[in-house]
């Protein structure tokens, strides 16, 4: 008991403070930590009425709220907002988990607060279990994202159940002063809709099931069109990530004359997938159409290799082994500087691969290979390629 009236006084005593002692005392706690001392007495009450209107940088995360109470979120933000106003914000970031279609209004509505404020820096992260949408299940929804101020998007879809079709949602993101796009995890394949973006510095984008459905059939041509529609969205990015479900998707579509990649004419940093369907078949591609491309990073996918398994995909030139451009990529004659290769297997397709890396980069600096514990092949050893010729007289191999 003794304990318990000692808080009390404590927080009394800390209720006597100057407003600009208080202020400095509960800019260590989390915005919702910290709005929640309106409610100890009057004194943090007035407070909290004057202390919210000099608020700057608003930050909403549901994280912070026990259960992520998705009702309680959205009352609190809305009651901040009201007591805020919209003069003198610079920053608004908002964090939505377990995103549900009865949230798209509370959340277009922030989004429009945070316009109007005209925020020098916003930030929008949303997580969501959906179900696919259409067929048996509900409709499909329409996600509109359209905000000027908006400077970081992260996207984050997954589903409770196994893959079954591509979902019937619709990202609409409008979006002319983005910064950072990350679609981290989509594993119902929505539909995005991206207006060209020409502030972009970086994109990841991990949509799409695992390669496997795209081996089984399970995803026709025209639906992993919604990866290359998603791409041209991103294509002023200066820095791009495609994972495995990605590039499995983008390698179905991909045709030299019909459905060619876009133009990259920022891209510095690629960082890209070989998957288990379609192998190097984009890399040509991303090469020609980068010419300003100077980091690049290729990532074998790495699986256990099962020797009982009977194959499902049958491997040829045409589906996964390296075809050469029919002219050097001005981006090996003049920029690329930088290559990783990550998780190799020692393959026959992977000596090729080196081999016109090597000899085609002519300002490359270095070259790091790393071998996946888990590799089916022995084409490849490390002393041999020590002896594949360089383009560069200062290129520096490392083993990793």
């Amino acid at each position: 008991m003794d304990g318990v009236d000692g808080g009390a006084a404590d927080a009394d005593r800390i209720s006597q403070l100057p407003e600009e002692i208080m202020a400095h005392i509960v800019s260590f706690l989390n915005m919702k930590e910290a709005v929640a001392t309106r409610v100890l007495n009057k004194t943090w009450e007035k407070f909290w009425t004057n202390q919210v209107g000099q608020l700057r940088n608003l930050e909403f995360d549901m994280d912070n709220f026990r259960g992520r109470n998705r009702v309680r979120f959205r009352n609190y933000v809305d009651q901040i907002i009201s007591l805020r106003g919209p003069d003198n914000v610079e920053e608004f970031r908002l964090g939505f988990y377990e995103l549900e279609q009865d949230d798209l209004p509370s959340i277009s509505r922030w989004i429009d607060y945070a316009t109007s404020c005209q925020v020098q820096r916003m930030e929008l992260y949303l997580y969501g279990t959906l179900p696919f949408g259409g067929e048996e299940e509900e409709e499909g929804h329409l996600f509109l994202i359209s905000a000027p101020n908006l400077i970081r998007l992260k996207i984050s879809l997954v589903t409770p159940d196994e893959f079954q079709f591509c979902s019937d949602h619709t990202f609409i993101i409008q979006t002319p002063n983005l910064e950072y796009l990350e679609i981290a995890e989509d594993t119902i394949f929505a539909s995005y809709e991206i207006q060209e973006i020409p502030t972009l510095d970086e994109a990841k984008l991990n949509i799409g099931p695992h390669s496997d459905f795209i081996t089984e059939g399970e995803i026709s041509q025209e639906e992993a069109r919604r990866v290359m529609v998603l791409l041209q969205g991103v294509k002023h990015a200066r820095k791009l990530t495609l994972t495995e479900a990605t590039t499995a998707a983008l390698g179905l579509v991909v045709d030299d004359d019909d459905e060619p990649l876009p133009f990259f004419p920022n891209l510095l940093n690629l960082q890209l997938c070989i998957d288990n369907c379609y192998g190097w078949k984009l890399l040509p591609d991303f090469l020609t159409n980068s010419p300003n491309l100077q980091v690049l990073q290729l990532n074998k996918l790495q699986e256990p290799y099962d020797y009982e398994k009977e194959p499902e995909f049958i491997l040829d030139e045409e589906t996964y082994g390296w075809i050469e451009p029919e002219y050097v990529p001005t981006c090996l004659a003049e920029r690329l500087r930088e290559i990783r290769m990550i998780s190799l297997k020692r393959s026959e397709d992977e000596e090729d691969v080196i081999r016109f890396l090597l000899k085609n980069s002519m300002v490359l600096q270095r070259m790091t290979i790393n071998f996946s514990e888990y590799y089916d092949g022995e084409a490849l050893d490390e002393d041999m390629i020590e002896e594949f010729p360089r383009g560069s007289n200062i290129c520096q191999l490392i083993f990793d």
